[in-house]
């Protein structure tokens, strides 16, 4: 699942320290010993990529994996617990210099950052890599630019308009000078999201580029066969003088993927040959966790990241009967909470989520307005509810859901708890290749969906507005899965966006998450936390608040 969201005025002081609530990993850093650079490092995942290309990378697996074929303006940092949080320099100097109110924003490049063939990189190339973003072919990404760069609602993209977005400019190599048509506190945060990534135009291949892209960091791609494998290898001319996050220890990394999640789990434990030397991309499934926790040994090598991710269901409001708030309601109440967290492993997934802010945030406040003993679900007031809208006699409804285990497992679950209702569901499975970008198209968008949100950066303010302002609902791209659009919620966002009171604004902000609540467009289940297991030769492991609690790809190496 994705990290997404819009935004707002907030103050940059308070994007370094929101993350204060969040936990860490286990043990501190994580994997401890010294590592040595050289090897290979193998990281098996269930999972497949579901895009590389930055102007579409936009799912918190994918952006880890990218994080280490190419840099942004800011990124990051790579550490455990709260301080994963902070936005650190990346291509640029410094988190960027604000003018004019928060309207104009510049930034300067370091120097000596090179491209995968040696050409060092341009302010030109990190213009060209965001304008591309504008691109119809290309609308999987964060709406950032978009929304906030001056003239951003009528470009094109470069593919039709050849003469780039003035709000733009690049008085020489190593300067880029952003103009808004609003002030924006935090946009040196939004700059670390992969669309602010540089791309060499003449290595464009518009939505071929999303096999290739051109490298920026310390690994680029030496072969990519989606579905199976991408295999990274080192970028000689990635320089770690210039880059304080990424390690570039190993020699390769290969990603082997839409792997059996099982199959993961068994050969972590046995961690033997070359799997001493591999990581899983995932959490460990329910049926391991009883093994590993009885295991020391095994035990040991588990790394437990917190995030700032809240997983839901989220419902169509656009389709009939879901339009009725009464039906929505009802599968809010009828949702086993409970059942759908033992399908993620149990407690060890995390905590059952009452509310769409997760207690790390800012301006989160305790809230259930859906209760249910142990949530586990109250059929009783679901029928209820469901009679009140004339549908005693039940429903049928169709869920997305990913094609994997995972995705099959939670399916059953929601199955099983809204059956007790009587309401019917039918499960549609997904490629997990494709499932965001199914989902995101309106067209083939179903009834339910399995879906969740993880902030592009600490905050509300990058998680509210994107997800539930209905002016924000594209025909593609689209993140608002719920298609929630309420006039009175759309004008609460817009306030709270001109709020200069950081404070005030989280207060606000937590204020319309019980407001949205209470119209049930999505039915909150888990705060995230994940438990993943490394193979014994692996140094660095930590899990990560902005990739889930998955471990942090860049910092990981192996002892000799």
């Amino acid at each position: 699942m994705r990290a997404r969201r819009s935004g707002m005025v907030m103050a940059a002081a308070f994007v370094l320290v929101t993350v204060a609530g969040c936990g860490g990993a286990d043990g501190g850093d994580g994997q401890g010993g010294a590592a040595s650079k050289g090897g290979t490092l193998h990281v098996l995942s269930s999972l497949d990529l579901e895009h590389l290309d930055p102007a579409r990378n936009y799912v918190t697996s994918s952006e880890d994996v990218g994080r280490l074929i190419y840099r942004t303006l800011t990124t990051y940092a790579a550490a455990p617990g709260p301080a994963g949080g902070r936005i650190v320099p990346d291509l640029a100097t410094d988190t960027g210099r604000p003018s004019d109110g928060a309207r104009t924003w510049t930034f300067t490049l370091k120097a000596g950052v090179k491209f995968e063939d040696g050409r060092p990189i341009t302010s030109r190339d990190i213009k060209y890599g965001v304008e591309r973003t504008f691109a119809a072919e290309l609308p999987e990404g964060p709406p950032y630019a978009r929304m906030w760069l001056a003239g951003g609602r009528s470009y094109k993209g470069p593919y039709k308009d050849k003469h780039g977005l003035a709000s733009i400019e690049t008085p020489d190599d190593r300067t880029i000078v952003f103009t808004l048509d609003r002030p924006v506190a935090d946009f040196g945060s939004a700059v670390s999201l992969p669309t602010f990534a540089p791309v060499p135009q003449d290595k464009d291949t518009g939505v071929r580029y999303d096999s290739r892209p051109f490298s920026s960091g310390p690994y680029k791609i030496g072969a990519f066969e989606p579905k199976k494998r991408l295999t990274l290898v080192r970028n000689t001319h990635w320089s770690p003088a210039t880059d304080t996050v990424r390690k570039g220890l190993p020699d390769t990394i290969v990603i082997d993927l839409d792997l059996d999640p099982a199959v993961v789990d068994q050969r972590l434990m046995a961690a033997q040959g070359q799997d001493a030397d591999a990581v899983a991309f995932e959490p460990i499934g329910p049926a391991s966790v009883g093994p590993v926790m009885a295991n020391p040994a095994v035990r040991k090598r588990l790394v437990t990241g917190a995030s700032i991710n809240t997983r839901y269901l989220s419902i169509n409001t656009r389709h009939k009967p879901l339009d009725d708030i009464r039906v929505r309601q009802a599968i809010a109440y009828a949702l086993d909470k409970d059942a759908l967290r033992t399908a993620r492993g149990g407690p060890i997934a995390g905590q059952l989520a009452t509310t769409l802010l997760p207690p790390s945030l800012p301006g989160s406040v305790p809230d259930d307005p859906f209760p249910s003993p142990g949530g586990k679900g109250d059929p009783a007031k679901a029928k209820a509810l469901l009679a009140q809208a004339g549908h005693a006699s039940g429903l049928t409804l169709t869920l997305d859901t990913p094609a994997t285990a995972g995705g099959q497992s939670q399916g059953e679950s929601v199955q099983a708890s809204l059956a007790r209702a009587g309401i019917k569901v039918n499960i549609n499975a997904i490629s997990s290749s494709a499932f965001y970008s199914t989902v995101g198209n309106i067209a083939q968008e179903h009834d339910l969906v399995i879906d969740g949100w993880t902030p592009d950066w600490p905050g509300a303010s990058t998680y509210l507005p994107l997800v539930f302002d209905g002016r924000l609902i594209t025909p593609e791209g689209n993140n608002n899965h719920a298609r929630y659009d309420s006039a009175q919620v759309n004008a609460r966002i817009d306030a709270i966006t001109g709020m200069k009171d950081p404070a005030a604004a989280a207060t606000a902000y937590g204020d319309l998450a019980k407001q949205i609540m209470r119209d049930a467009p999505v039915v909150p289940f888990l705060w995230d936390k994940a438990a993943v297991l490394t193979g014994s030769h692996v140094t660095g492991a930590y899990g990560h608040i902005a990739y889930v609690g998955r471990l942090d790809l860049v910092s990981l190496g192996l002892r000799k």
